[in-house]
């Protein structure tokens, strides 16, 4: 959703919120001084009820009721101060027992036979319900309110008791406030409507100013945005000229923004200027460096890897033996009696003897990197599927090297030789040299065999 949308949105959200919280804080102010006032007309109406009648002679107006006078002359003065007060419904006296309320005065009985007597025994209004424990311990309970069939009402009811402080009765009156409550409602929904036309209006006026100078701004650069390319310097300054001429002028931060945006722009352009006159500069040197890097980690007499290699391959094994999941060997093969080949046939002839007998330990050692780290010694770090078959490879090398020694038909500088020694990395290991030092002193066991067969040249 783009902000041409989501701030107007964002807007109305917020009012809304704001003319729900006033309406509510509104309706409940008044709804709670309603309630407050026609409670103090409950209490007032309550004390001046019971002034009315004396509650030690209630059980005999309920054994003569209709037929005493005192009574009646009670009842036509409840009749009075009921009509006298504005919006009550009912106005009675009971006795509340577990079984109901039992009747004493009730206004709306009249004086015919038929009609229910005092002594009738109500069963208790479903509001009353919960309190009828209090109302029967001649307690009193909070005032009541709701809907209910004759409308929304409040019911105020206060004890009375006799002389000796036993509970007697409740006296009780009912105001109707249907009217009010429904001017109340009136006046939150007429303000709500008036607050939502004001909005609507502010509404209005606050997203056409927005549009002008916010979400316009923006979607303009946005369109302008859609259209770039960025495939050389070309379509660089192409963007800067068609951000130009969007000529944004709000004198505020978006304004701030687009020239921002521009200026970015051009830099970056220079940058690519530059960056590209550099990555042109960089390829050469690295074609240099690369140059460079393959001959120093190249023999130059064997074409395998060199001393330089070596140590920084060795440097990467020992931070996987660190974390110890790394599995290797080492093989390390001394070529024999090279320093006799350069003595009686030369160093020519040497070379070639060397370059044998590295292109022997190669053919053995297919998948594993091969090493010359001194004038006549080799190193093969196996892993791998050599590494699966170090033992056979090895003696696979040392028959080779034995056949073409004893090959007593050609030039010696043809009849390679050399002594070999192996050792596979343990648990205990904590660096490669300990295992270089286990193949090394393998290899020189070997050669001191081959010595005590053929003899040494010194």
């Amino acid at each position: 959703m783009s902000i041409s949308v989501r701030l107007p949105l964002l807007f109305i959200s917020s009012i809304l919120v704001i003319i729900a919280a006033v309406c509510f804080l509104v309706y409940y102010r008044f709804e709670k001084r309603m309630i407050d006032e026609y409670t103090a007309m409950g209490a007032s109406a309550t004390i001046m009820m019971t002034r009315e009648f004396d509650p030690d002679k209630v059980p005999m107006y309920l054994e003569e009721n209709f037929e005493l006078e005192e009574y009646n002359t009670i009842r036509q003065n409840l009749v009075f101060l009921k009509e006298h007060y504005p919006d009550v419904m009912y106005m009675y006296i009971y006795h509340f027992i577990p079984e109901g309320g039992e009747v004493i005065f009730d206004l709306d009985s009249d004086f015919s036979l038929d009609a229910d007597p005092p002594g009738t025994l109500y069963d208790p209004d479903p509001a009353v319900v919960p309190y009828m424990d209090e109302l029967c311990a001649g307690e009193q309970i909070p005032v009541l309110t709701g809907d209910t069939d004759d409308g929304y009402m409040l019911t105020y009811m206060r004890p009375v008791y006799y002389s000796n402080g036993d509970y007697c009765c409740h006296v009780c009156v009912d105001f109707s406030m249907e009217d009010v409550h429904k001017k109340d409602i009136l006046f939150v929904l007429s303000m709500l409507i008036v607050l939502g036309i004001t909005m609507i209006v502010i509404v209005l006026i606050d997203v056409h100013v927005m549009k002008v100078t916010v979400t316009g701004p923006i979607n303009r650069m946005k369109h302008a945005t859609d259209s770039f390319s960025y495939k050389d310097e070309s379509d660089h300054q192409k963007n800067i000229n068609v951000m130009e001429e969007l000529k944004i002028h709000t004198g505020d931060e978006i304004e701030d923004i687009y020239q921002l945006f521009i200026a970015f722009m051009k830099n970056n352009l220079t940058y690519m200027k530059n960056l590209s006159k550099a990555e042109s500069d960089i390829k050469d040197k690295d074609a240099k460096i690369g140059q460079i890097s393959e001959e120093a980690y190249k023999d130059t007499l064997t074409n395998v890897g060199s001393k330089a290699a070596y140590k920084k391959d060795v440097a990467e094994i020992n931070k996987l033996i660190s974390s110890g999941t790394h599995s290797f060997a080492v093989v390390m093969v001394d070529v024999n009696d090279l320093k006799k080949i350069n003595d009686e046939y030369g160093h020519e002839a040497g070379d070639t003897y060397i370059k044998g007998s590295c292109s022997m330990i190669c053919e053995v050692f297919k998948h594993s990197p091969v090493y010359r780290i001194g004038g006549d010694e080799f190193v093969v770090i196996l892993s791998s599927r050599d590494y699966e078959n170090r033992d056979d490879l090895k003696t696979e090398l040392e028959n080779a090297f034995a056949e073409s020694f004893g090959k007593t038909d050609c030039d010696p500088w043809f009849r390679y030789s050399a002594s070999v020694g192996m050792s596979e990395n343990t648990e205990d290991d904590t660096d490669f040299e300990s295992v270089f030092k286990r193949a090394d002193q393998d290899m020189y066991e070997a050669k001191k065999e081959f010595k005590k067969k053929h003899g040494s040249y010194r």
